[in-house]
C-alpha cells in the first residue's frame, strides 16, 4: 500500500460509514482508511496487512486482535477519558468525525518512532498573492480564489499576515493556529502531515490552517523554518497551497521565488504606484527579477460583495472575477 493504514471498526454500521465517508473526503489526512463492521474481515485483514492505527471499541478489544496488531490500537470510548483502563488512548466516540480525526492525528504527529510515508504524487502548485500596497483587497481576493479552486482542486489556504483578523471575521476561537505548525517543524519532527491533518480548517471546500494571533509568531521564525515549512507543504495532497502573504516572513522573497504565479493587487493612484516601483526596483537590485516574470498585477473593481462572509467570496461577483484567474493558478 503507498499509505499508512487506519482501521476503524465497530459493530454499527452506521456509524462506521459516517466516519468513513468523512476520512475518504478529507483532503489532509494522509491515510488509506479501512471500515470494518465484521471482526474476522477486520482480523484477516490485519493478519494479512500492515495496519497503522486500530480504532475499535473497548469493548471489541480482544487477545487475538491485540496480539496481530503491530500499530497503534486506539479506543472509541464511551467516556470522554484520555486513556482507557489498559492505558491505551482513548478517544471519545461522541463527537463529529472532524475532531474524532484530529485527536488521532495530533497524538499520532508526536510519536517519536513513527514516521508517515509522504505523498508520492506531490505535484502542489504554490500560488502567491501579495502586495506592497495595502487597502488592496488582497486576503479577499486570495479567499475567493481559493475557494474558486477548491471546486474541482484540493486546496489549502495559508495567511502570512500580521494581524488576519480570522477569529472575528470567522467567528471563531481555534485551539491551535499556524504558530503550533511552525513550532513543530522547528522541533524538526517527521509526521508533519499528521500534524497538518489535525489543525486544518475549512472554509466551504478549502482547507485552511488559522493564522497567527501574535506578530511576533511569524517575526521570529527564522527562513530555514519556513523554507521546510513550505517544502512539507508541497509534500502534503492538495493541488494548490494558495499563500496571503504578509511583509514579515524571514525568507520572504525565496519563498515568493518558488511560487508558481504571483498575484499582485494594486490601485490606481501616486502613492500606490510609487510603492509598487519601489518594491519592482528592489528585486531588480536583489537581482530577483524572475519574481517579476512569474507576477501578474491584477485591479480589483469594487463589488459590493466584498462585505459578504468569508465562506460566501467564491460564488461572490469577487467570485467570478477571480475565476478569470483561476486558469492562471491551475
Amino acid at each position: 500500500m503507498d499509505k499508512n493504514v487506519l482501521a476503524v471498526f465497530d459493530t454499527n454500521k452506521e456509524y462506521v460509514t459516517k466516519l468513513m465517508d468523512y476520512l475518504m473526503e478529507c483532503r489532509s489526512v494522509p491515510l488509506e482508511i479501512q471500515g470494518f463492521t465484521d471482526k474476522e474481515c477486520l482480523r484477516s485483514f490485519i493478519e494479512n496487512n500492515a495496519v497503522d492505527i486500530l480504532l475499535i471499541p473497548e469493548d471489541e478489544m480482544d487477545e487475538e486482535i491485540e496480539a496481530v496488531t503491530t500499530g497503534e490500537i486506539m479506543i472509541l470510548s464511551e467516556e470522554n477519558i484520555a486513556h482507557d483502563g489498559k492505558g491505551r488512548r482513548a478517544v471519545f466516540r461522541y463527537q463529529s468525525s472532524e475532531n474524532i480525526m484530529r485527536e488521532v492525528m495530533g497524538y499520532y504527529a508526536d510519536r517519536p518512532e513513527t514516521e508517515f510515508i509522504s505523498n508520492t504524487n506531490a505535484g502542489a502548485k504554490l500560488t502567491g498573492i501579495y502586495s506592497p500596497v495595502g487597502r488592496c483587497f488582497r486576503t479577499s481576493f486570495a479567499l475567493a480564489l481559493g475557494q474558486v479552486l477548491s471546486e474541482r482542486n484540493k486546496v489549502l489556504y495559508v495567511n502570512l499576515e500580521d494581524y488576519s483578523g480570522f477569529n472575528k471575521l470567522l467567528q471563531q476561537n481555534f485551539m491551535t493556529d499556524l504558530s503550533d505548525l511552525l513550532f513543530y517543524v522547528g522541533q524538526k519532527k517527521r509526521n508533519f502531515p499528521c500534524k497538518l491533518a489535525s489543525m486544518v480548517q475549512k472554509i466551504g471546500n478549502m482547507d485552511f490552517i488559522p493564522p497567527v494571533i501574535s506578530p511576533l509568531d511569524i517575526r521570529s521564525v527564522d527562513k530555514e523554518t519556513w523554507i521546510t515549512f513550505f517544502n512539507e507543504l508541497m509534500k502534503c495532497d492538495y493541488d494548490h497551497v494558495v499563500v496571503d502573504f504578509g511583509d514579515t516572513v524571514d525568507g520572504f522573497l525565496d519563498i515568493l521565488q518558488g511560487c508558481s504565479r504571483v498575484f499582485m493587487p494594486v490601485r490606481e493612484g501616486t502613492v500606490s504606484e510609487a510603492k509598487v516601483e519601489q518594491f519592482e526596483a528592489m528585486l531588480r537590485i536583489m537581482e530577483r527579477e524572475n519574481i517579476l516574470d512569474i507576477t501578474e498585477k491584477i485591479r480589483i473593481p469594487y463589488f459590493g460583495s466584498l462585505s459578504c462572509p468569508p465562506e460566501m467570496l467564491g460564488q461572490s461577483e469577487l467570485g467570478e472575477y477571480a475565476r478569470g484567474f483561476a486558469g492562471g493558478a491551475a
